[in-house]
């Protein structure tokens, strides 16, 4: 039977149930002892970690708009709903954050009970250790990847010092008060966790070829990224040139980067095949956001709160077929919405999407500024990898390519799949806004090498009913 977690003191999920937390259990219920008994319930509740990413707090909706409208990239057009009026603002308080908080520790629960099962030495007859290998893999990637969210939405960045507060390291669902950790234990956590799920990955996942599942090639590029973050340039540009070496991956045509009905992959439901890791936002799965998924909210036929700015349409050269992914319609004339979520393949109302978390283009970018900053590749220039891009997207090479070109780079490519605040923050650039239609916080000075005080507004607040539950978890200055 489908287990359902129940958060307690707001932070995370300390126990699995099904209907109640009384010791007597339910009818047609399970404890969490009996569900992961045996391998079936192992993997089972391995499947089942996945299921938040598609949630409204994650990728399903809140984590990357709140990134793009935050950043820069979106802004409230003629449609509104009234949703992420906070984030466009920027006047996100306690009792109005991010949702990622409960989403993430939800799934960092269901990780750690079936990692502490495995490890407490779980044996099946019939039962091969690299059964048990593949399951712990997975696990230690998705809770690497949610630390590694968590660390971004509500920390400052790595760069601005590792003393300042992370977030809570639980390495087990237990019932307790757990303080934050700091920024730079929380990204060795992360760190950890993806070094050591990669020997147990496969390339490719027995539960899927769609992009949907824990990956080596999709550990390696995550662990590229967050390298990136950690400015740990050598690192980054190591993973990265792994990932690009990987069979079967190539960067998307001018042709493919384009919607499902032109033949394309947005909103297509495949892996693509630039696309290393990716979230199936099928509305079968538990946790959709239904009318909050992120393909009906940039619906201008839909709630269409997350409307583009002009200052990410305007850097666009002409020629550029990324310009072509998006639309005018016709009741708006002058204002545009994003087509990366256009609906899998028709379906109507949008609602289902397919969200790519990982793909090939941002390990070119990734390996570019890595180089920039010092790495060293053999063969490999910042330059290549930087025209690789272009070249891809209907443009001619550049003579020359510098930090800032690769920061544009990365706006343009990856626009509304919630980079542009966290790119912002651990570069330690303030975010500038001409097309902005709010009355105050249009622009939002990032003080480099400032104290996470003066630099409070890019770290959003721990959620109210977590502090309050929590005595141990500490607020982040200035809220």
């Amino acid at each position: 039977m489908k287990t359902k977690y129940l958060i307690l003191l707001s932070f995370a999920v300390l126990f699995t149930a099904c209907e109640d937390f009384l010791v007597k259990e339910p009818r047609l219920s399970q404890s969490n002892e009996m569900t992961l008994s045996t391998y079936k319930g192992l993997d089972n509740a391995t499947g089942g970690v996945y299921s938040q990413l598609c949630a409204y707090g994650w990728y399903g909706s809140q984590f990357p708009i709140t990134a793009d409208m935050k950043g820069g990239n979106a802004k409230r057009g003629s449609v509104i709903s009234g949703r992420y009026t906070d984030e466009y603002l920027w006047n996100n308080t306690p009792a109005s954050t991010s949702g990622l908080w409960a989403t993430a520790y939800t799934t960092i629960a269901k990780a750690n009970n079936v990692m502490k099962v495995i490890n407490g030495g779980f044996t099946e007859a019939g039962v091969e250790q690299a059964d048990l290998d593949l399951l712990m893999g997975e696990c230690l990637f998705m809770r690497g990847l949610a630390y590694f969210d968590l660390a971004r939405m509500y920390c400052q960045p790595y760069s601005a010092g590792e003393s300042n507060m992370g977030v809570p390291v639980v390495l087990v669902t237990e019932n307790g008060y757990p303080a934050r950790n700091t920024v730079g234990e929380t990204y060795d956590r992360v760190i950890t966790d993806l070094e050591d799920a990669l020997p147990l990955l496969p390339v490719t996942n027995p539960r899927g070829d769609d992009a949907a599942f824990a990956t080596k090639v999709a550990a390696q590029a995550l662990l590229a990224k967050v390298s990136l973050y950690m400015e740990d340039w050598q690192a980054a540009a190591t993973y990265a040139t792994t990932v690009i070496g990987t069979a079967g991956l190539e960067l998307f045509t001018a042709d493919e980067y384009t919607t499902w009905d032109n033949d394309g992959y947005w909103g297509s439901g495949g892996p693509g095949a630039e696309i290393i890791f990716q979230v199936d936002g099928s509305e079968g799965n538990s946790s959709h956001p239904w009318w909050d998924a992120i393909s009906y909210m940039m619906d201008p036929g839909g709630y269409g709160d997350c409307a583009a700015s002009l200052d990410v349409l305007n850097l666009y050269e002409e020629g550029d077929v990324r310009a072509d992914l998006f639309q005018e319609p016709a009741t708006y004339p002058g204002e545009f919405w994003s087509l990366k979520y256009p609906g899998r393949m028709g379906r109507t109302p949008h609602r289902e999407f397919n969200f790519p978390v990982l793909r090939l283009a941002e390990m070119y970018l990734i390996r570019a500024e890595a180089i920039l900053q010092g790495a060293s590749v053999s063969g490999v220039t910042a330059l290549a990898d930087y025209n690789a891009i272009r070249t891809h997207r209907g443009l001619a090479a550049a003579p020359a390519v510098t930090l800032n070109d690769i920061y544009a780079e990365r706006r343009r490519e990856l626009c509304f799949e919630g980079n542009e605040l966290f790119d912002l923050a651990r570069t330690q650039r303030s975010l500038t806004r001409t097309d902005y239609t709010g009355l105050s916080n249009k622009d939002i000075p990032f003080t480099a090498g400032g104290t996470a005080l003066v630099n409070y507004k890019w770290a959003m607040p721990i959620p109210q009913a977590e502090t309050d539950a929590n005595v141990n978890c500490e607020q982040n200055p200035g809220y």
